[in-house]
């Protein structure tokens, strides 16, 4: 038996991936499941401007040789999404050559609810543990919120979260895509005014789904999806992950992400 390859999330996320055996038919169309939070849930063109980043996921892949299924529910932790059993579908639907990403931590900080809340280094890692196990993987630590302790450096917001991630990652001997890190050099080179512009901080009257406006700085805007997903495909590249043979032709993508870029700087 041998392992098919696997990637990155965010938000506090693990990519997993499924067996691959001799015996498997390989000529069926592998799948990219999404589970996770609010961060990188779909939503509906009511909900507009609100996207979750693997909403857009599906932009960067040949939809003739990988589909994406976003299947990521809005205030979920490792724990809850476990418990409510949505991960018993997805489980079972899994077959070789197959891809999951994960990506919790959000909401396992709540600590004032025991439904979802988790620690670090014991309950958290052991629920990413248990995706691990039920697929066989990668990772990704989480992505960062807009928290600021000056213009140009973040707050660090997701506490002892996203190191327990990379110690799991690398006692399971899985590929870590650190999103935590990519998104703070990110966020503190576009500086605290434009990645502001990239979530959820909307003016009164802008929206009819917002009339009064709405100050959020966990969740994104679309820039700030496309933005963020494409730091994800870059690392994908850069860490030549089997997922890359699934990515558009280079210079297809390159051009996405070059537009992406100019659009989220706001160039």
């Amino acid at each position: 038996m041998r392992w098919m390859g696997c990637f990155p999330l965010l938000a506090l996320l693990l990519v997993l991936c499924a067996p691959v055996s001799a015996e498997s038919d390989m000529g069926a169309r592998p799948v990219l499941y999404v589970i996770g939070d609010s961060t990188a849930a779909a939503y509906g063109p009511e909900r507009y401007p609100l996207f979750g980043w693997a909403q857009v996921l599906d932009y960067y892949f040949d939809d003739d040789q990988l589909t994406v299924q976003d299947k990521a529910v809005s205030g979920r932790s490792s724990k809850s999404f476990l418990d409510e059993g949505r991960w018993t579908p997805i489980q079972e639907a899994l077959k070789p050559g197959d891809f999951v990403f994960i990506q919790f931590g959000h909401n396992d900080q709540k600590k004032s609810d025991p439904k979802r809340y988790t620690e670090p280094y014991t309950t958290y890692t052991e629920h990413l543990q248990r995706y691990i196990d039920d697929t066989r993987a990668a990772g990704a630590s989480p992505i960062n919120r807009n928290g600021w302790e000056t213009p140009k450096k973040l707050v660090h917001s997701m506490g002892e979260y996203p190191d327990a991630v990379r110690e799991l990652a690398k006692a399971a001997k899985v590929p870590l895509i650190d999103m935590y890190r990519l998104t703070e050099r990110y966020f503190e080179k576009l500086g605290q005014a434009k990645t502001t512009r990239l979530f959820i901080n909307l003016p009164p009257g802008l929206y009819p789904i917002y009339p009064e406006g709405k100050p959020d700085n966990t969740h994104l805007q679309e820039q700030g999806a496309y933005a963020i997903s494409a730091l994800a495909i870059q690392s994908i590249r850069r860490q030549r992950l089997p997922l890359r043979a699934y990515l558009t032709p280079q210079h297809r993508s390159w051009g996405l992400n070059r537009r992406l870029q100019q659009k989220a700087a706001f160039d």
